[in-house]
Protein backbone atom coordinates (compact mmCIF):
# COMPACT_ATOMS: atom_id res chain seq x y z
CA UNK A 1 0.00 0.00 0.00
CA UNK A 2 2.80 1.97 0.85
CA UNK A 3 4.27 1.41 -2.42
CA UNK A 4 1.58 2.58 -4.64
CA UNK A 5 1.36 5.38 -2.87
CA UNK A 6 4.92 6.62 -3.36
CA UNK A 7 3.62 5.72 -7.06
CA UNK A 8 1.04 8.11 -7.26
CA UNK A 9 2.68 11.03 -5.60
CA UNK A 10 5.54 10.60 -8.16
CA UNK A 11 3.21 10.61 -11.43
CA UNK A 12 1.48 13.41 -9.60
CA UNK A 13 4.89 15.28 -9.30
CA UNK A 14 5.77 14.63 -12.60
CA UNK A 15 2.26 15.96 -14.53
CA UNK A 16 3.42 19.36 -12.02
CA UNK A 17 6.43 19.51 -13.38
CA UNK A 18 5.12 19.03 -17.15
CA UNK A 19 2.38 21.61 -16.55
CA UNK A 20 4.92 24.10 -15.06
CA UNK A 21 7.40 23.68 -18.15
CA UNK A 22 4.32 24.22 -20.69
CA UNK A 23 3.37 27.41 -18.76
CA UNK A 24 6.75 28.83 -19.11
CA UNK A 25 6.89 27.82 -22.73
CA UNK A 26 3.54 29.85 -23.26
CA UNK A 27 4.94 32.86 -21.42
CA UNK A 28 8.13 33.05 -23.57
CA UNK A 29 6.45 32.40 -26.87
CA UNK A 30 3.58 35.92 -25.74
CA UNK A 31 7.37 37.47 -25.14
CA UNK A 32 8.70 36.90 -28.55
CA UNK A 33 5.52 37.86 -30.42
CA UNK A 34 5.15 40.84 -28.10
CA UNK A 35 8.60 42.34 -29.11
CA UNK A 36 7.75 41.53 -33.00
CA UNK A 37 4.67 43.30 -32.60
CA UNK A 38 6.33 46.31 -31.07
CA UNK A 39 9.56 46.54 -33.49
CA UNK A 40 6.81 46.46 -36.64
CA UNK A 41 5.02 48.96 -34.94
CA UNK A 42 7.81 51.48 -34.28
CA UNK A 43 9.52 51.03 -37.85
CA UNK A 44 5.93 52.72 -39.16
CA UNK A 45 5.84 54.99 -37.47
CA UNK A 46 9.59 56.43 -37.75
CA UNK A 47 10.23 55.60 -40.94
CA UNK A 48 7.21 56.44 -43.27
CA UNK A 49 7.13 56.49 -46.41
CA UNK A 50 6.04 60.01 -48.82
CA UNK A 51 4.66 59.55 -51.68
CA UNK A 52 7.18 61.07 -54.62
CA UNK A 53 6.12 64.11 -56.70
CA UNK A 54 7.90 64.46 -60.11
CA UNK A 55 9.32 67.87 -60.52
CA UNK A 56 7.72 69.97 -62.63
CA UNK A 57 9.32 71.10 -66.41
CA UNK A 58 10.82 74.92 -66.21
CA UNK A 59 8.38 77.28 -68.21
CA UNK A 60 9.30 78.79 -71.30
CA UNK A 61 10.39 82.21 -70.56
CA UNK A 62 9.63 85.16 -73.59
CA UNK A 63 12.84 86.94 -74.25
CA UNK A 64 11.68 89.10 -77.34
CA UNK A 65 8.99 89.26 -79.48
CA UNK A 66 7.54 92.28 -82.08
CA UNK A 67 6.01 92.86 -85.55
CA UNK A 68 7.33 93.16 -88.81
CA UNK A 69 5.88 94.39 -92.58
CA UNK A 70 7.63 93.37 -95.42
CA UNK A 71 6.94 94.65 -98.98
CA UNK A 72 5.54 92.69 -101.79
CA UNK A 73 8.33 91.26 -104.22
CA UNK A 74 9.33 93.33 -106.98
CA UNK A 75 11.39 92.98 -110.36
CA UNK A 76 14.58 92.76 -108.97
CA UNK A 77 14.56 91.57 -105.57
CA UNK A 78 13.13 90.75 -102.33
CA UNK A 79 12.54 92.38 -99.06
CA UNK A 80 13.41 90.91 -95.60
CA UNK A 81 13.60 91.93 -92.36
CA UNK A 82 16.08 91.22 -89.33
CA UNK A 83 15.95 90.89 -85.88
CA UNK A 84 19.13 90.28 -83.13
CA UNK A 85 18.44 88.69 -80.70
CA UNK A 86 20.51 88.86 -77.14
CA UNK A 87 20.22 86.39 -74.14
CA UNK A 88 22.86 85.23 -71.68
CA UNK A 89 20.71 81.67 -70.83
CA UNK A 90 20.71 78.38 -72.65
CA UNK A 91 18.05 75.83 -73.32
CA UNK A 92 15.69 75.32 -76.03
CA UNK A 93 15.68 78.29 -77.81
CA UNK A 94 12.67 78.82 -80.27
CA UNK A 95 11.28 80.93 -82.60
CA UNK A 96 6.98 81.12 -83.73
CA UNK A 97 6.52 82.95 -86.92
CA UNK A 98 3.40 84.05 -87.90
CA UNK A 99 1.53 85.76 -90.64
CA UNK A 100 -1.77 87.04 -91.91
CA UNK A 101 -2.16 85.92 -95.76
CA UNK A 102 -1.74 82.29 -96.46
CA UNK A 103 -1.26 82.98 -100.29
CA UNK A 104 2.41 84.61 -99.09
CA UNK A 105 5.22 82.08 -98.98
CA UNK A 106 7.98 83.47 -96.16
CA UNK A 107 11.17 82.20 -95.97
CA UNK A 108 13.23 82.13 -92.80
CA UNK A 109 16.84 81.97 -90.64
CA UNK A 110 18.15 81.83 -87.51
CA UNK A 111 21.88 82.77 -87.88
CA UNK A 112 24.54 82.66 -84.81
CA UNK A 113 25.57 86.53 -83.73
CA UNK A 114 24.48 89.46 -85.52
CA UNK A 115 24.27 89.29 -89.18
CA UNK A 116 23.12 93.04 -90.67
CA UNK A 117 21.48 93.48 -93.26
CA UNK A 118 24.35 94.47 -95.67
CA UNK A 119 25.77 90.99 -94.33
CA UNK A 120 22.42 89.27 -95.66
CA UNK A 121 21.76 91.06 -98.77
CA UNK A 122 25.27 89.45 -100.11
CA UNK A 123 25.30 87.53 -103.11
CA UNK A 124 26.46 84.71 -101.16
CA UNK A 125 23.83 84.28 -99.19
CA UNK A 126 21.86 82.47 -98.09
CA UNK A 127 23.13 79.23 -100.01
CA UNK A 128 26.68 79.81 -100.38
CA UNK A 129 29.09 79.07 -97.91
CA UNK A 130 31.19 82.01 -98.34
CA UNK A 131 28.02 83.84 -96.97
CA UNK A 132 29.24 85.66 -93.62
CA UNK A 133 26.07 84.81 -91.92
CA UNK A 134 26.48 81.76 -89.80
CA UNK A 135 22.84 80.05 -90.16
CA UNK A 136 22.14 77.56 -86.63
CA UNK A 137 18.54 76.35 -88.21
CA UNK A 138 16.43 77.56 -91.42
CA UNK A 139 13.62 77.07 -92.80
CA UNK A 140 12.97 77.61 -96.63
CA UNK A 141 9.29 76.16 -97.55
CA UNK A 142 5.90 77.66 -97.81
CA UNK A 143 4.60 75.74 -94.66
CA UNK A 144 3.46 75.46 -91.73
CA UNK A 145 2.03 78.42 -90.62
CA UNK A 146 2.92 79.76 -88.33
CA UNK A 147 6.68 78.66 -88.56
CA UNK A 148 8.61 77.27 -85.42
CA UNK A 149 12.12 77.47 -85.50
CA UNK A 150 14.05 75.66 -82.63
CA UNK A 151 17.40 74.64 -81.72
CA UNK A 152 16.99 72.26 -78.78
CA UNK A 153 20.17 72.76 -77.21
CA UNK A 154 21.67 76.36 -77.26
CA UNK A 155 24.38 78.11 -75.52
CA UNK A 156 23.77 81.91 -74.26
CA UNK A 157 24.84 85.04 -76.89
CA UNK A 158 23.43 86.84 -79.78
CA UNK A 159 21.18 85.04 -82.38
CA UNK A 160 19.53 87.14 -85.44
CA UNK A 161 16.21 86.26 -86.70
CA UNK A 162 15.66 86.81 -90.83
CA UNK A 163 12.43 86.17 -92.45
CA UNK A 164 12.31 86.83 -96.48
CA UNK A 165 8.23 87.61 -98.25
CA UNK A 166 8.55 85.81 -101.54
CA UNK A 167 5.21 86.95 -101.95
CA UNK A 168 3.43 87.94 -104.40
CA UNK A 169 1.53 90.46 -101.80
CA UNK A 170 2.72 92.52 -99.10
CA UNK A 171 2.74 90.77 -95.58
CA UNK A 172 2.51 91.86 -91.86
CA UNK A 173 3.07 89.33 -89.28
CA UNK A 174 4.83 88.93 -85.96
CA UNK A 175 7.41 86.67 -84.02
CA UNK A 176 7.78 85.89 -80.36
CA UNK A 177 11.14 84.11 -79.01
CA UNK A 178 11.12 82.21 -76.01
CA UNK A 179 13.91 80.14 -74.32
CA UNK A 180 13.51 76.83 -71.86
CA UNK A 181 15.98 75.93 -69.72
CA UNK A 182 17.20 74.91 -65.86
CA UNK A 183 18.02 78.63 -65.70
CA UNK A 184 14.95 80.06 -66.90
CA UNK A 185 12.71 80.35 -63.72
CA UNK A 186 9.94 82.64 -64.16
CA UNK A 187 10.82 85.81 -62.38
CA UNK A 188 9.48 89.41 -62.58
CA UNK A 189 11.98 90.50 -64.23
CA UNK A 190 11.71 87.35 -66.67
CA UNK A 191 7.78 88.36 -67.24
CA UNK A 192 8.82 91.78 -69.09
CA UNK A 193 10.18 90.66 -72.57
CA UNK A 194 12.07 92.78 -74.96
CA UNK A 195 9.69 94.32 -77.58
CA UNK A 196 12.38 95.07 -80.80
CA UNK A 197 10.85 95.88 -83.98
CA UNK A 198 12.27 94.36 -87.39
CA UNK A 199 14.72 96.43 -89.67
CA UNK A 200 14.09 95.71 -92.85
CA UNK A 201 16.06 95.92 -96.85
CA UNK A 202 16.10 94.38 -100.12
CA UNK A 203 17.82 91.64 -101.69
CA UNK A 204 18.56 90.90 -105.28
CA UNK A 205 16.80 87.57 -106.64
CA UNK A 206 17.73 84.47 -105.17
CA UNK A 207 19.49 81.83 -107.29
CA UNK A 208 16.52 80.00 -109.03
CA UNK A 209 13.88 82.68 -108.26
Amino acid sequence: MTHSIRQLNGVASERHEERRRFRWALAGLAAVFTTIALVACGGSESNPVAPTTPAAPPAPRVIQQGTFTLRAPEDDGYFFGLATIPDGGAGRWEATVDWGSEANTLWMWVAEGACSADQFANEACPFDAACPCRFAIRSETATPKPRVLTIPSAAGGTRTLIIMNLGPREETGQYRVTLTGANTATTVGAQTASIAPVSTARKTRLPGK
